[in-house]
């Protein structure tokens, strides 16, 4: 007889802030059911709330553990937070202003440890630095945590107020990639399927670059000499499109094509289950990547902090081309070119300011956040 064994795999934890939003109960649902991490990968999910919110989230944490899902070990509902602080006299609806609150919450409390291999020295620096005498010392083997958060404000955000968190960690999915084979799919009236891989550059939805790899139908065939003077689509292809060579073309592709993919973008297309799909789809990328060390490598179009790679800008937001191994990530530099280095000097401006539009406008929201607290609540909260 042959008995094949497999060690139980060790729980793994995970931290679902604001859980009880449409977009947040879809991803679960597929993690629960073992579409991200596997079906052998049991989970402790923890489900992060505000404190007028825990009777829901227990409820929905119910519905979960009822549904019998295979990866579930355990779920409980967790709240250091105030009631909703929402109050007249914000600029912001009180939705925009409750998912910024919770995201500048979560990036004050988070702090990194140190690691087992730092010296002794160095855990000293810290401590002063982080005026934090009990920082935490933690084994140098130890994998990283992965935050995946739905876009890029909280990202930066969570970057810039949190303490020390190292900048490979920290991921956003992207909906450019589903809009430009969208527009291509309706352009050439052809399924999404067949297009080849996209690759995505972006500051944001507004200013960003894109680029698709050659042949743009996947099985097409290019001849030695096309009527396309870029040789992207083969010659009896491109008479299936009933378009000529200035229709589609490489001009068209820098220019019009981009401006249809912004202006789809623009009208925001996607909904909860887009947003769910694109969030646990990244997830299970960058985690099969560090859960198995076989070599593979997995592409993607993915938010990220980068790393200073092409000549962005290091510890800024971006979209970038990534390349997922061995746990590890890198840029992926294909299509750099002169135009792609001057694109990428445009999405730098907008990256700047924006990322100090937002750090004012958190500073100034934290403040008047702090005085209302000081004046009206009576609960002895404060911010972390």
């Amino acid at each position: 007889m042959n008995f094949e064994y497999r060690p139980e795999l060790k729980p793994l934890k995970v931290y679902f802030v604001n859980p009880l939003a449409p977009a947040s109960q879809l991803a679960i649902v597929k993690i629960m059911s073992g579409l991200v991490f596997g079906n052998e990968q049991s989970i402790d999910m923890t489900l992060v709330v505000y404190s007028n919110e825990i009777k829901s989230a227990e409820a929905f944490g119910l519905e979960i553990e009822s549904c019998a899902f295979s990866c579930t070990n355990s779920i409980k509902v967790s709240s250091d937070l105030p009631s909703n602080p929402n109050y007249f006299g914000m600029e912001a609806s009180d939705e925009e202003f409750d998912a910024l609150y919770l995201t500048i919450k979560v990036a004050l409390s988070l702090k990194w440890a140190m690691n087992k291999g730092s010296t002794l020295e160095t855990h000293k620096e810290a401590q002063l630095q982080d005026n934090e005498p009990n920082l935490k010392i933690v084994e140098q083997n130890q994998p990283n945590p992965v935050f995946m958060t739905d876009g890029l404000v909280a990202t930066d955000i969570i970057k810039t107020l949190s303490k020390n968190i190292p900048h490979n960690i920290l991921f956003y999915p992207t909906p450019l990639t589903a809009i430009a084979k969208s527009v291509l799919s309706d352009y050439l009236d052809i399924p999404c399927k067949v297009i080849n891989n996209i690759f995505v550059w972006a500051a944001n939805d507004k200013v960003f670059h894109i680029e698709v790899q050659k042949p743009l139908i996947i099985d097409d065939s290019i001849e030695a000499k096309s009527d396309c003077d870029w040789d992207m689509v083969g010659k009896d292809l491109l008479k299936t499109f009933d378009l000529d060579s200035t229709q589609l073309s490489a001009s068209w592709l820098k220019k019009d094509f981009i401006e249809k993919v912004a202006s789809s973008a623009s009208k925001n297309p996607y909904g909860s289950i887009h947003r769910a799909v694109e969030f646990t789809k990244s997830l299970k990328d960058i985690w099969h990547t560090r859960n198995h060390n076989d070599g593979n490598k997995v592409c993607r179009n993915i938010g990220c902090i980068s790393d200073g790679s092409l000549g962005t800008i290091k510890g800024y937001p971006y979209v970038l081309p990534i390349v997922f191994q061995n746990g590890l990530w890198t840029v992926n530099d294909i299509f750099l070119d002169t135009h792609l280095k001057q694109e990428i000097k445009r999405m730098n401006n907008t990256v700047k300011e924006c990322h100090d539009k937002l750090t004012l406008h958190c500073k100034k929201f934290l403040q008047e956040s702090v005085d209302y607290f000081n004046a009206e609540d009576n609960s002895g909260t404060t911010f972390s």
